[in-house]
């Protein structure tokens, strides 16, 4: 009991410490133990996960943890995993920044759509939708072209407001000259979604003023009608309900309105992951859920006839890992569950660099020290910045995935 006494008493002091420093000088700030192992401890940083081997250590903290040169076989086993591991890294291919290239076909295919919309081109829109709707395509990542179709024609948040009116314009002369046109209607409600949450704001229900609320329900009110009117039109879209899921979530419709809309949704075609992202959204403890609401909800679509299986799993994961610092401990989300999952998506889409980058962040979260190294080899030092940070954030947990 003295000895676990003691360890707690350390990991204590070492996890409030400002300036814990290594033997060669190097720093780290605001540090939690995560593990002790037989040749060192993992310590968690705001930048990722760390082994720190005890050789590592100044003595008196390598003492706290009972690890000291006295040890002579622990002491000998620290040194030599070290070694090896320094050996190790130094051959590690060398950290790139890389695009995507599926990613760049993506966006190469939103800068065309865009370009017929901003030059109001509504016959060649209209066959463009028709075309990939009908054929249901889906990139190399698994994005759905008329989900992407549809999201080439968004105006960013930080554009003036005179952008955002002009855009109006631009779909109401799209419904006048197409009035029984699917596409039109859900690209105009799903426009009127986007300025809703403009007025808005994206933080929570006490920042939103008086004025924003107004907008935000009248803007929703206008999408729902857009939704209504069209709602038998042929043929039907796949994006009219998940854009009807967000007027849901806006509204704050009950949750068996909800329910049945997304069941409804996933009967016209269960393979499309985006209403069980939307689904999952709506059941967020900000919006409309308890905790562990979206992660039970989640498990029940696994066997759905005609589905993806865990592959929706893991893109729901995948997809809201961002509300959360690490979505594994903060939630009730599965690592197993989400790692068939990935295995899965590997198999379906092998070229996507995106998803093998996705991947392997979510292992390293995970702390599958195992899946995380075998996905960095296949990275070979290859990073997307927008999935890791920086070069310093890639580099840390890839150190770490190569400790022993």
């Amino acid at each position: 009991m003295k000895v676990a006494a003691s360890l707690i008493l350390c990991l204590a002091s070492l996890a409030l410490a400002d300036d814990f420093k290594l033997i060669n000088g190097k720093e780290y700030k605001n540090v939690t133990v995560s593990r002790i192992e037989p040749d060192g401890i993992v310590l968690r940083t705001k930048s990722g996960i760390a082994k720190v081997y005890f050789v590592e250590l100044p003595k008196d903290v390598q003492e706290h943890f009972h690890n000291n040169a006295a040890n002579a076989a622990g002491h000998s086993a620290s040194k030599a995993a070290f070694q090896n591991q320094q050996a190790e890294l130094a051959s590690l291919p060398p950290i790139e920044e890389t695009k995507d290239k599926i990613t760049e076909e993506i966006w190469q295919f939103r800068l065309k759509t865009r370009r017929l919309y901003n030059a109001s081109k509504f016959d060649e829109l209209e066959a463009l939708a028709s075309q990939i709707r009908s054929e249901r395509g889906r990139f190399g990542n698994g994005s759905w072209k008329i989900v992407q179709f549809y999201e080439s024609l968004g105006c960013r948040s930080d554009e003036p407001e005179g952008m955002w009116q002009l855009h109006a314009r631009i779909h109401e002369n799209w419904d006048t000259a197409k009035p029984r046109s699917i596409t039109a209607h859900v690209a105009h409600a799903d426009f009127l979604t986007q300025y809703a949450w403009r007025a808005r704001g994206s933080g929570f229900a006490n920042t939103v003023t008086k004025e924003g609320w107004r907008l935000f329900s009248e803007r929703l009110a206008k999408a729902k009608e857009l939704l209504d009117k069209s709602a038998d039109f042929e043929p039907k879209c796949p994006v009219w309900w998940r854009v009807r899921m967000t007027v849901a979530r806006g509204q704050g419709w009950s949750w068996d309105d909800y329910e049945k809309l997304f069941q409804d949704a996933k009967t016209f075609e269960p393979a499309f992951w985006g209403y069980d992202v939307a689904k999952a959204t709506y059941l967020l403890p900000r919006w409309h859920g308890q905790p562990g609401e979206w992660e039970y909800a989640l498990t029940l679509e696994d066997n759905r006839p005609n589905g993806l299986g865990l592959e929706t799993y893991a893109r729901v994961v995948y997809a809201l890992n961002g509300y959360y610092k690490n979505i594994f401990r903060e939630t009730h989300a599965s690592w197993p569950q989400a790692r068939e999952g990935f295995e899965l998506i590997r198999q379906r889409y092998p070229d996507s660099l995106e998803l093998l980058s996705g991947y392997c962040r979510l292992a390293c979260l995970a702390e599958d020290r195992v899946v995380a190294r075998k996905l960095f080899d296949q990275l070979g030092g290859r990073m997307i910045a927008n999935i890791w940070g920086d070069q310093k954030d890639f580099q840390n947990y890839r150190n770490w995935a190569y400790s022993r």
